[in-house]
């Protein structure tokens, strides 16, 4: 057997991977920042069942080398705060693509309309510095 017979082969064994596939697996490597320090799910008050709507507020803290992301999950919106405070530019990571937003002085931040499932915050501090959270399901 030759190489072309044996890449014939491998071919006929194994189907083609779906081009939506290829997208989302390649798509996952624009999620990663690997210079970000990682701060994971230290609480999280309680999640409203699936299926139920008009549930109260979900608060979740992340916790980091010396840094903390408190939020608040309310219907479709993520209200939360960076400490310690800093100016940062807050990016909203799903599935369905990014957008962002800003903390005041303060650290405090608001996302409206944030899609149903999986996200994760990624915050630029303007020192050069990068904060993640860890992914969560909303």
């Amino acid at each position: 057997m030759n190489d072309d017979e044996l890449i014939e082969g491998l071919r006929r064994a194994f189907p083609p991977v779906p081009d939506h596939l290829v997208g989302l697996g390649l798509a996952a490597f624009d999620w990663l920042a690997p210079d970000a320090t990682l701060a994971t799910l230290a609480y999280d008050a309680g999640e409203t069942p699936a299926g139920v709507r008009g549930g109260e507020p979900r608060s979740l803290t992340f916790a980091g080398p010396g840094v903390h992301v408190e939020i608040e999950i309310c219907g479709r919106e993520i209200v939360g705060q960076l400490t310690p405070p800093a100016d940062a530019e807050v990016i909203l990571r799903s599935p369905h693509g990014e957008r962002g937003t800003r903390t005041d002085v303060s650290g405090a931040f608001i996302l409206p309309e944030v899609p149903a499932g999986l996200v994760s915050l990624l915050f630029r501090p303007a020192d050069g510095t990068s904060v993640v959270t860890s992914w969560i399901h909303v």
